[in-house]
């Protein structure tokens, strides 16, 4: 069997046409979901980028692999020294190499993340381009549809292919962007109220500071594309408007791809999955732009999966399934379809048997880790989505949040006061799920706790961004935020530093020798 996995980086799945998106973004991927099995509920168990694919490729949550966050330890895969992959843990590659597949990339995430460990799924992997990072989906298929064509007469391969397309900036040529504008209207909230509201949710990427970074002056980089700020519904409007062309101009390339396997006579006996590595905020909690969140908008995934001779006869029914499923999953279920091994060692779930048309059992919820942006964890069940917060970063995130999802898909009520014991029993659940992962004989300690001190600073310094705000005229979300930071800046070397500290001790020191001694209490 061949197959070919389409990773499409920031691909939200309610922009897509096969998630019924009002838009006509994905007419090729649609014709793919035609005789596929569509997946409503597939949720990455961590993101952004580097935690996600590591979980899809390690068959492991990130509480386990080690990789929850983009630098440091957070980002430090979890393999022992030695010879030969790990029997009971390898990377999906591997295993599928056990079975007698030959595994091939086009993608540079390894390089544009440091994370090299993912080259070990493959037995060669190529870079389109010399870039580190945001290829054109042009340069992605001329490598991809040439290393096709000099496998098409062989069996039994396996080929992962990364696009970026979707992913900040909007780089596509402009007319994209208008023949996604001349289509149909932008969805119509955020209204021009909750815009104006959001001037209060400081942090990278929010309304106001929608192109801030470390680098840069804030203003958009692709003015054709995306906006300076979001501060009126025509700016965001131009902010969807690039996000939707950018997904037309992908999948525009993605019928190239399609067609290459139709002239090579192999479309009927090569398997095609679509997903992507996370969603995107665009409002919802305030983030625009951004996969920062553990919120639904950036875990919730596309997934569409075409198996010939399985999927191309199944109903209507059959090829919508809405099974609560983790991206860790999909490695065991493609080992189940293809014969092989399941290794002990993988923590997903197969679900072959909905491949097949048939019904399967869903979890009664599923838990997520989020730690480039925000150090956050949220438990989902099918209508409710509790998240909490252990770091926030640079941004306005709360310490809790409730929200009916079914009810509220916006995540603009929260309901943390309001159900009480809908709120105890979402912490219970976000317990068992730690305790199942890091709280028993043999368990890693969990990278997320581990990290706290630094947190996830990477991207962002909450020291310069709080100047930033007060720079901007928003001195009293400066103050909110380091009040947010206030109890994490005292720290503690229980392990080695990662930079010396001696002349921010001996200033603390004198600051405290010379503070007045307190008035003795009286009697």
């Amino acid at each position: 069997m061949r197959i070919i996995y389409v990773d499409v980086d920031t691909l939200r799945a309610d922009h897509t046409t096969p998630y019924g998106y009002h838009r006509p973004t994905t007419p090729n991927l649609q014709r793919l979901a035609d005789k596929s099995v569509v997946f409503d509920r597939y949720y990455c168990s961590d993101s952004p980028c580097m935690p996600s694919r590591t979980a899809l490729t390690s068959g492991q949550f990130g509480i386990t692999n080690g990789v929850i966050g983009h630098f440091g330890q957070a980002a430090q895969f979890r393999l022992d020294a030695g010879h030969a992959p790990e029997p009971d843990r390898p990377m999906l590659g591997q295993a599928l190499q056990f079975g007698g597949y030959y595994t091939a990339a086009v993608s540079v995430f390894a390089e544009r993340h440091r994370a090299y460990y993912f080259h070990a799924n493959f037995r060669e992997s190529i870079r389109a381009t010399s870039n580190w990072g945001d290829e054109d989906a042009v340069d992605v298929n001329g490598a991809a549809i040439d290393w096709i064509r000099r496998h098409a007469d062989e069996d039994n391969w396996y080929l992962h292919l990364t696009y970026w397309e979707p992913h900040t900036d909007y780089t596509q040529p402009v007319e994209w962007t208008q023949k996604m504008a001349d289509s149909g209207p932008v969805q119509a909230w955020p209204d021009a109220e909750t815009i104006a509201a959001h001037a209060e949710i400081y942090g990278p990427r929010s309304a106001l500071d929608l192109n801030y970074s470390l680098a840069g002056d804030g203003s958009s980089p692709v003015p054709h594309n995306m906006p300076d700020a979001i501060t009126s519904r025509a700016d965001f409007e131009h902010l969807i408007n690039g996000f939707d062309g950018s997904i037309a101009y992908w999948d525009h390339h993605f019928g190239k791809l399609m067609e290459s396997l139709e002239e090579l006579g192999i479309a009927e006996d090569t398997v095609v999955i679509v997903s992507a590595d996370h969603g995107e905020s665009f409002g919802e909690n305030g983030s625009y732009a951004e996969h920062g969140l553990a919120n639904e908008p950036t875990h919730r995934l596309p997934l569409v999966v075409y198996w010939p001779g399985v999927t191309d006869d199944l109903s209507a029914e059959q090829r919508r399934n809405d099974a609560l499923l983790y991206n860790i999953d999909l490695a065991p279920t493609l080992c189940e379809m293809l014969g092989l091994r399941i290794p002990a060692g993988w923590q997903g779930k197969s679900f072959a048997e909905a491949l097949r048309g048939n019904t399967i059992d869903s979890r009664d919820y599923l838990v997520f880790g989020h730690g480039a942006h925000t150090y956050q964890r949220a438990v989902r069940t099918r209508d409710h989505l509790y998240i909490r917060t252990y770091h926030p970063g640079c941004f306005r995130a709360e310490w809790e949040q409730l929200f009916d999802v079914t009810a509220d898909p916006y995540l603009t009520r929260d309901l943390l006061a309001d159900e009480p014991e809908l709120a105890i029993a979402m912490r219970a659940r976000l317990a068992e799920w730690w305790n199942t992962y890091a709280g028993h004989p043999g368990a890693l300690p969990d990278p997320m706790q581990t990290t706290l001190q630094t947190g996830p600073t990477y991207y962002n310094d909450p020291v310069r961004y709080a100047q930033h705000l007060r720079d901007t005229g928003r001195a009293h979300l400066a103050e909110d935020l380091e009040e947010r930071l206030r109890t994490l800046t005292i720290p503690v070397s229980w392990h080695a530093p990662d930079r010396p500290r001696v002349e921010a001790l001996r200033n603390r020191w004198m600051q405290v020798l010379s503070e007045p001694a307190p008035a003795p209490a009286v009697s």
